[in-house]
């Protein structure tokens, strides 16, 4: 069975890649990149096949011709502009275009071929203004608030894809991934904002000093962990709601992964910020409350393998034979 993922090139797509080339899929990749040597170092030899298609979701012919030219039987919407401030200020109309109208050129070829699921790579930032209304946050309670331009237009392609689902009767469900770190993760230039964890490993391995936001835990899913979820909904044989969270059902502090980095990195150095200080803005991810699944872990199954210690131990060790 084939199975188009956009925005392969990405963080998200190519943990996602290795997953479906390991179990012997055929994937097609649709991005407005290549995928880096480094990481077909790591895919070539999976016993899947892959296709690489340079092709841009905003091009609607593109991605039809894809899916009609190599029998695409289920796709994976990932292809995304995660916008920052800045990039809100000066190109909204360029987020917009592919955040939206990337994702009903990606629905109107589904319909056309008549694919057999759909999942669409949501985000947690739609809660928004509800991310700390209640201890964890379900996918029916709190109603989801968008804040940012990025949270706005995943909101908005999430309900136009189940507008889709009710009126054409395709399979299409919305994943939304909590905050994603580890594997694969690097900068595109379609992704304003690199995970804290990210960064932190960064400066341990520089040996830097880390001055952290006070923000409390966050519910970070590894990216392995991250795909099994995706793939757990582009698997099960039958699925009940249209929107399921994505993510480990627990959550840390950064600091607590500090303790760890500086265990392996003497020479990293980190403390919160005093009172008056902001910490690192780079480091900040604002508060939220972690995502339940209950209704993922129902229904598909799906438990995730890493927690906070595994999750570094692997990275770290990733990380010194991968560099992107």
């Amino acid at each position: 069975m084939t199975t188009l993922v956009t925005g392969g090139p990405g963080f998200v797509g190519l943990n996602l890649i290795e997953q479906l080339l390991a179990r012997g899929d055929t994937v097609v990749s649709a991005g407005i990149d290549a995928i880096p040597a480094a990481a077909h170092v790591v895919l070539d030899p999976l016993p899947g096949r892959l296709v690489e298609a340079r092709a841009d979701v905003r091009d609607a012919a593109a991605v039809t011709g894809l899916v009609a030219e190599h029998g695409v039987r289920r796709i994976v919407h990932g292809a995304v502009i995660t916008a920052g401030p800045e990039r809100e200020r000066r190109d909204a109309a360029g987020i917009v275009a592919v955040n939206v109208g990337g994702t009903v050129n990606v629905l109107d070829a589904a319909v056309r071929h008549g694919i057999e699921r759909l999942v669409f790579l949501s985000s947690a930032s739609v809660y928004g203004a509800s991310a700390t209304a209640t201890p964890r946050l379900a996918e029916d309670d709190p109603p989801p608030r968008p804040e940012s331009l990025y949270a706005v237009t995943k909101h908005a392609a999430e309900c136009t894809a189940l507008r889709y689902r009710t009126l054409h009767g395709i399979e299409v469900v919305a994943a939304r991934l909590t905050a994603v770190f580890g594997r694969w993760e690097h900068d595109t230039g379609l992704r304003d904002t690199l995970s804290a964890p990210y960064r932190l490993v960064g400066m341990a391995e520089a040996g830097a000093e880390a001055v952290l936001p006070d923000e409390g835990p966050r519910d970070w899913i590894y990216g392995p962990d991250v795909a099994r979820g995706i793939l757990a909904l582009l698997d099960a044989p039958a699925l009940t709601h249209p929107v399921y969270n994505v993510g480990p059902g627990t959550a840390f502090p950064l600091d607590a992964w500090c303790a760890r980095l500086a265990e392996r990195f003497p020479a990293f150095r980190y403390r919160m910020a005093e009172p008056g200080e902001t910490g690192d803005p780079r480091l900040a991810a604002g508060r939220r409350s972690p995502l339940a699944i209950d209704r993922l872990r129902a229904e598909t199954g799906f438990t995730p393998r890493f927690d906070l210690e595994s999750a570094l131990d692997d990275y770290l060790a990733w990380r010194r034979t991968t560099r992107l």
